[in-house]
């Protein structure tokens, strides 16, 4: 043992070995008690002679090619040394073991370098929990809420829902923030938190549910003038938490639990001052909101009897007018054309002429059954009739018939045989 001791002496002194070379990747390593840490090297080219790892200024294992190996009593059992490339592993860890470590290597060529790590171990988090205050929570007041927990605590952390919490005006954190303490509490501070703890090796974390009484904060919603006959309808808007209790004071008198209030058929006896109450029996707040209602009277407005007399009125109306405007245009109406009559005197039986009457001009008489005609004069003493049409043109006499010849003798044996 003192001769391994004395060569790594004197190869020390002869190859200067207070240089510095990066043996190891750079640091922290963290590990959680009672685990192994392995404690790894940079590679190198050159052969290695020694290898010698310190801790506090202390050895925890040498090593010589030309020696056996030695290891430090303390950490018997807990040490694998990789003579090949100078890795250790420290099993077994406890908080003691945190600190730094150093490494000594000496090369085949004589040279030696040392390097440091630093190793950080941890216990596990675990039993994280969150202390608040007792009794419920009201708005406007301040409250604290801790959070707990136990193993090695490296940092703590809030979140609301799935934000960090951060502080502000109404939020201050204590105590490495294990503590945050909201003054004044809000109603919008509500919600599901979460304390999160860790450190490099684990982390836990826990939650809590925070509820704000509020309120209640009342306003009256409705029409202030409406006619009479109208339907009146006033709603109380309560934000509260929990519901607080709704009642109606109208005119003096307190009725109806609801948020609604509804009255068919107003009249001005409606008309005054109407109010709602709601108290939270968490909060112990009571709240009233006022409406001065007016319902006024219409006088021109008329019952549904005298609008239906009215109605039939006005149908009875037109139809008398339309009556009269069709008697006044067929009494007044204009004759198609005018119609002129000339009569002349008729002495005796008329006889109408005949065809060669109108066509011999004035003729002997012609006897027949007895009685003598002067068919020229009764032509003239006949009664003429003109109707001149205004919208039709004048027309000409029918054409007269072809003149037949007839005997005498054969008018005479027809009138003969007409007595027979």
């Amino acid at each position: 043992m003192e001769q391994v001791i004395m060569v790594t002496l004197i190869l020390a002194l002869i190859t200067g070995f207070s240089q510095e070379q990066n043996l190891l990747p750079p640091g922290p390593i963290s590990g959680e008690v009672g685990n192994s840490v392995l404690f790894t090297t940079i590679p190198s080219s050159q052969p290695i002679r020694g290898i010698r790892w310190k801790f506090s200024g202390n050895d925890v294992v040498n090593y010589s090619h030309s020696g056996p190996e030695t290891v430090n009593p303390i950490y018997s059992g807990r040490v694998f040394l990789n003579s090949s490339s100078g890795e250790l592993e420290l099993k077994k860890l406890t908080l003691a073991d945190s600190g730094e470590y150093t490494l000594v290597l000496t090369f085949e060529s004589g040279l030696g370098f040392q390097d440091n790590t630093l190793l950080q171990v941890f216990e596990p988090v675990f039993n994280i929990s969150i202390r608040g205050p007792e009794g419920n929570l009201i708005e406007n007041s301040s409250v604290n809420f801790t959070c707990e927990g136990n193993g090695t605590i490296s940092t703590t952390l809030w979140k609301k829902g799935m934000e960090i919490l951060n502080s502000s005006s109404s939020i201050t954190f204590l105590d490495d923030n294990r503590t945050v303490v909201f003054s004044p509490l809000l109603r919008s501070d509500s919600g599901n938190y979460q304390c999160v703890m860790n450190n490099p090796i684990s982390n836990g974390f826990a939650g809590y549910n925070i509820t704000v009484n509020y309120g209640p904060d009342v306003r009256m919603l409705g029409v202030q003038t409406l006619e009479e006959g109208s339907d009146i309808l006033l709603f109380c808007s309560s934000k509260s938490f929990p519901p607080a209790t709704v009642s109606w004071t109208v005119k003096g008198m307190s009725f109806v639990n609801t948020l609604l209030y509804v009255k068919e058929n107003s009249n001005s006896s409606d008309s005054g001052n109407y109010s709602c109450t709601c108290m939270n029996k968490v909060t112990g707040i009571t709240a009233s909101a006022f409406l001065i209602l007016t319902v006024e009277v219409v006088s021109s407005r008329l019952g549904p009897g005298v609008e239906a007399g009215i109605t039939l009125g006005v149908v009875i109306a037109l139809v008398l007018l339309l009556m009269l405007t069709f008697f006044l245009v067929e009494h007044f109406k204009k004759p198609a054309g005018p119609v002129r009559e000339a009569q002349a005197p008729m002495t005796g039986i008329r006889t109408n002429p005949t065809f060669d009457d109108m066509n011999a001009g004035a003729r002997t008489p012609v006897t027949t059954t007895g009685i003598t005609h002067n068919l020229q004069a009764n032509k003239e003493k006949h009664a003429k009739y003109i109707n001149t049409p205004p919208s039709l043109p004048p027309r000409g006499p029918p054409p007269l018939p072809r003149d037949r010849q007839t005997q005498e003798s054969d008018l005479y044996s027809r009138t003969i045989d007409t007595f027979k």
